[in-house]
């Protein structure tokens, strides 16, 4: 059984250490798990999401959220490793809650788990902070392999987001009211520039380097020759990227 990334230095130390981290393909005394809390406002997609989890020595569901209010007490009390929640939720919906949750608990990985392919959902939750986007028409390999992804920290989309949206959020040409033609990447860093993200917060958002980030950011007030964050905040105002 090859072993998710996110254990693997962790077994490579126990082997050196003299202990046995694996038996049969299961990982046995001091391995490590992802703790995952997971929150629908449906019970039989917690219940399905529990019983494929639970299949998995390496994961432990931690605990299980009915609406969105309950989803941010239950991350801020129990801290988990991954938070897996429906974006439409009950009393504080699952975008608004991520954002809460990444707030208060930045080390806490989200994974929205959506029926909905839909490219403005996909801004908002990049822009709450998740880092995971996930169809519940996904197999239950795919389910296994975002969380896994997410347990190491790496972002994880649907393949059927990546081919339709995140390809032209990062190549496509766009132009904004004066004529000026910004790649999506660099628009999407822009309006998060000017909502007061730091660059180190915009590449774990969006799963790429600081050095990436700042690349397109000179890039971006380059061509529109913006000299300062105040003068960015001014144009994506005007240009609608952010509300007033």
């Amino acid at each position: 059984m090859i072993l998710p990334p996110y254990l693997a230095n962790h077994v490579q130390k126990k082997q050196k250490n003299g202990i046995q981290s694996r038996d049969g393909g299961h990982l046995t005394i001091g391995a490590v798990m992802a703790r995952i809390l997971v929150a629908d406002n449906r019970v039989v997609i917690r219940a399905g999401l529990r019983a494929l989890l639970q299949t998995r020595s390496d994961f432990l569901v931690c605990g299980e959220a009915r609406d969105g209010r309950e989803a941010i007490d239950l991350a801020l009390q129990k801290k988990p490793d991954i938070v897996v929640i429906n974006d439409n939720m009950p009393v504080v919906n699952g975008i608004e809650a991520t954002r809460q949750i990444r707030q208060a608990s930045p080390g806490t990985e989200v994974l929205i788990y959506t029926e909905e392919n839909n490219g403005d959902l996909i801004r908002e939750a990049l822009g709450a902070g998740a880092r995971g986007y996930l169809l519940k028409s996904a197999s239950d390999e795919e389910v296994i392999e975002a969380i896994a992804a997410l347990a190491s920290h790496c972002p994880f989309y649907s393949s059927v987001v990546s081919e339709r949206f995140l390809h032209n959020m990062t190549q496509s040409v766009r132009g904004d009211s004066r004529g000026v033609r910004l790649t999506g990447r660099e628009q999407e860093i822009l309006r998060l520039v000017a909502e007061g993200r730091r660059g180190k917060h915009i590449a774990q958002m969006l799963g790429i380097s600081k050095k990436t980030v700042d690349t397109h950011r000179t890039a971006a007030m380059r061509k529109l020759q913006l000299q300062s964050v105040a003068e960015v905040v001014r144009y994506a105002v005007r240009e609608k990227l952010i509300h007033a």
